[in-house]
């Protein structure tokens, strides 16, 4: 598929699913993934963050945005391929409505370089087109040992279905090709991509990051946590595999 239109199925639909307001599940700090048993209260993996300015590629409905913002950062921004749902940030968190762009991660934009101590991409990094673009533009906006958090769904996690009151690998690990899902009970159609665990670390080490953690955290296997529902998370995958893998980056000269 072509940049362009990866880039514009995402920002068509993710404004279609805004106007709809069909109900979709979303994921926001102090949660790094669904039905994890420990969020950012416990593994403490941004650290005190009074004072600190902090970037969030995909900032979608601004939750994440306003828990830095109780938890004392000071300097916030918000990157996200919809102009709606930057509106609605805006109006949630109007303090810092000039430090929110409307603007796939993947490319270019009027953000300071060397400047934030912390970047995060809340399971929002799979909707870039462009996963080594991503990369260096977070290099450039990072201070010296910024931190760069990305939480997505685990890849293997990917491969597995319930057919027969089983759970099968239905999907090689190894293909990386994007994928057209749907959100809010079919009513957008999205371009993901899910990359393998090493690919991942290949693109951060390349863009000149160190692994500083890598977490597969277990899950609860109930039924309902924090209100998130799925039909793709399941609670007889969630008994086999990580919904979620957890990366921390730590930006280190190239």
């Amino acid at each position: 598929m072509r940049k362009e239109d990866y880039i514009n199925i995402n920002k068509l639909g993710w404004n279609r699913l805004i106007e709809s307001k069909a109900k979709y599940s979303n994921i926001s700090l102090p949660d790094y993934g669904p039905f994890l048993k420990r969020g950012e209260e416990q593994l403490q993996l941004l650290g005190n963050i009074k004072n600190k300015k902090i970037l969030e590629l995909g900032c979608g409905s601004g939750k994440s945005l306003q828990y830095l913002n109780k938890k004392g950062a000071t300097d916030l921004w918000g990157l996200d391929i919809s102009d709606l749902e930057i509106e609605n940030v805006k109006k949630i968190i109007p303090s810092i409505k000039e430090q929110l762009i409307t603007s796939p991660m993947e490319e270019e934009v009027n953000i300071p370089n060397n400047y934030f101590d912390i970047a995060i991409s809340i399971y929002s990094i799979g909707y870039t087109s462009d996963i080594d673009s991503t990369f260096k533009n977070v290099y450039k906006y990072l201070k010296q040992d910024g931190v760069f958090i990305i939480s997505w769904t685990h890849p293997f996690f990917n491969c597995l279905t319930s057919e027969n009151e089983k759970v099968i690998m239905k999907k090689s690990y190894y293909n990386e090709k994007e994928t057209i899902i749907t959100k809010g009970n079919g009513a957008v159609e999205l371009v993901q991509t899910n990359l393998m665990i090493s690919s991942i670390i290949s693109f951060a080490l390349k863009n000149g990051f160190t692994v500083e953690d890598i977490i597969e955290e277990e899950c609860e296997s109930i039924e309902d946590k924090n209100s998130y529902q799925s039909n793709f998370f399941t609670k007889d995958k969630i008994k086999l595999c990580p919904t979620t893998i957890i990366y921390k980056f730590k930006k280190k000269g190239k």
